[in-house]
C-alpha cells in the first residue's frame, strides 16, 4: 500500500533513542527536552519554545495563558481538524465558527463585517450583541500547512481587543516563520506521526512572549513552580516525553531535506499531472506545504477516484469534515457557511510524504491522467 502519509525516519531517530535506554531517562525528565525546545526556537526564530506531548495541549494550553475562560467566546473556522475546537471546549468557553475562503482561511471579509453587525464594543472588551459574551480571541488555522499572513490577523485582533493564537499544527517549513515577530503572536504546532516533523506525537507552543511561555510551561508541569512540590495553580501532565523529544530532534537536524525532497515530489505533481479545467490543484510556492490536494470536480469523482487508487494499492483521502455540521458541535454559534461546505468533500489528499519513491509516483500520476 502506498500510504498518504509515512513519518520519515532513519538512524538518527534511532541512534536518539539508543541514547534513553543507555542513559535511562525515558519519561519527562530529560536532557533531550530542553536541548530540543532551544534547537527548535533557533531553527524557526522564536524567543521562547515549551516542548508538549501533542498539539491539542499546545492549542489547550495557549488559551489558557492568554485568558480564555468559561462563557468566552473564540472565533475559529468550521473548517478545521476538531482539536482546534475541542481546545476552546476545554477551557469551558465556545466556539464562533465562521466560514473560509478559496485560500482555505479565515474569510477576514465576512469576519469585519460580522464583528461591526454583531457585537458591542466597550473599552477593554467586545462582547457578541445577543448573546453578551466576551469576544476573547481568535485562532487562525494554517490548512494543509501552507504559510497564512500572520500580522494580517494580529492586527484584526488587536482592533478588535481578542489575543490571537495561531494554529500552525502542519506548518513545518521554518521559513514560513522567518520574519520579526510580535510579542502578542503565539503558536501552536504538532509533531503526530502523519507531519513533516515528527516525534510519533507531541507539540510546541512557540512565543516571543517569556511571560506567556513561563505560564504554558507551568500549567503543562502540573501546575508547579520551580521546586517539585510547590504548586501555583491547578495544571496538568501535558509534558513531552523524553523519548518523543530524542526522535524529534533527529527530525528537526533534517528538516531541510525532508523539505527539499517533499518540495521536488509536489512539483512533479504540479508538472506532470493533466486534469480537467474543474480540477485544482496544491500550488508550489517558496513555502513547502504539508501535504499535496487537489480539488475535484463533485464527490461522485472523489469516491470513483478513491476506489480506483485502493484497487491499485494506494491511499486516498479527504481532508476535514465542516464541524459545525457535526454532532458535538452542531448547537454553537455559527455564520452563514459556502466555501466550508463547497470544498471538504471534493478535496483527495495524494500520497505526500518523502519516502515516496519515484516509481511509485509515476505510477499515482499514471492513474489520475486515466482517470475521466
Amino acid at each position: 500500500m502506498i500510504n498518504t502519509y509515512v513519518p520519515f525516519l532513519g538512524r538518527e531517530e534511532k541512534k536518539n533513542i539508543n541514547n534513553c535506554f543507555r542513559t535511562n531517562f525515558f519519561s519527562t525528565a530529560g536532557p533531550l527536552i530542553q536541548k530540543f525546545e532551544n534547537s527548535f526556537s533557533k531553527t524557526y526564530k522564536f524567543r521562547n519554545s515549551v516542548a508538549l506531548n501533542s498539539g491539542t495541549s499546545s492549542l489547550h494550553l495557549g488559551l489558557k495563558a492568554l485568558g480564555v475562560k468559561k462563557g468566552d467566546l473564540v472565533i475559529v473556522p468550521s473548517y478545521t481538524f476538531a482539536a482546534t475546537v475541542n481546545a476552546i471546549i476545554y477551557c469551558e468557553a465556545e466556539p464562533w465558527f465562521f466560514d473560509i475562503n478559496e485560500q482555505f482561511e479565515i474569510d477576514l471579509t465576512l469576519l469585519d463585517k460580522e464583528i461591526k453587525n454583531n457585537t458591542i464594543r466597550s473599552k477593554k472588551i467586545i462582547k457578541h450583541r445577543l448573546t453578551r459574551q466576551t469576544v476573547r480571541a481568535i485562532i487562525p488555522v494554517s490548512s494543509f500547512g501552507k504559510k497564512i499572513d500572520f500580522n494580517k490577523y494580529l492586527s484584526f485582533a488587536k482592533k478588535n481587543k481578542m489575543k490571537v493564537l495561531y494554529d500552525v499544527a502542519a506548518s513545518h517549513d521554518p521559513n514560513i516563520f522567518n520574519f520579526t515577530k510580535d510579542i502578542n503572536m503565539h503558536f501552536c504546532f504538532s509533531f503526530n506521526g502523519n507531519k513533516t516533523l515528527t516525534a510519533g506525537s507531541g507539540g510546541v507552543f512557540s512565543s516571543n512572549s517569556t511571560l506567556i511561555a513561563k505560564k504554558v510551561k507551568m500549567l503543562a508541569n502540573v501546575g508547579k513552580s520551580i521546586s517539585n512540590y510547590d504548586y501555583v495553580d491547578v495544571g496538568y501532565n501535558y509534558r513531552m516525553s523524553n523519548i518523543q523529544a530524542a526522535i524529534a530532534l533527529a527530525q528537526l537536524k533534517k528538516i531541510k531535506n525532508i523539505l527539499r525532497i517533499k518540495k521536488r515530489l509536489f512539483q512533479n505533481y504540479r508538472e506532470k499531472l493533466k486534469l480537467s479545467k474543474k480540477t485544482k490543484m496544491s500550488e508550489v510556492s517558496n513555502y513547502t506545504n504539508w501535504v499535496f490536494f487537489l480539488i475535484l470536480e463533485n464527490k461522485k469523482k472523489f469516491l470513483n477516484l478513491k476506489k480506483k487508487f485502493n484497487k491499485n494499492g494506494i491511499q486516498l483521502n479527504y481532508f476535514w469534515k465542516p464541524l459545525h455540521c457535526q454532532k458535538p458541535y452542531k448547537s454553537y454559534l455559527k455564520t452563514k457557511m459556502f466555501c466550508s461546505l463547497k470544498f471538504w468533500d471534493k478535496i483527495a489528499i495524494l500520497p505526500s510524504h518523502p519516502g515516496i519513491k519515484e516509481i511509485q509516483q509515476r505510477k499515482i500520476i499514471k492513474l489520475i491522467n486515466e482517470f475521466k
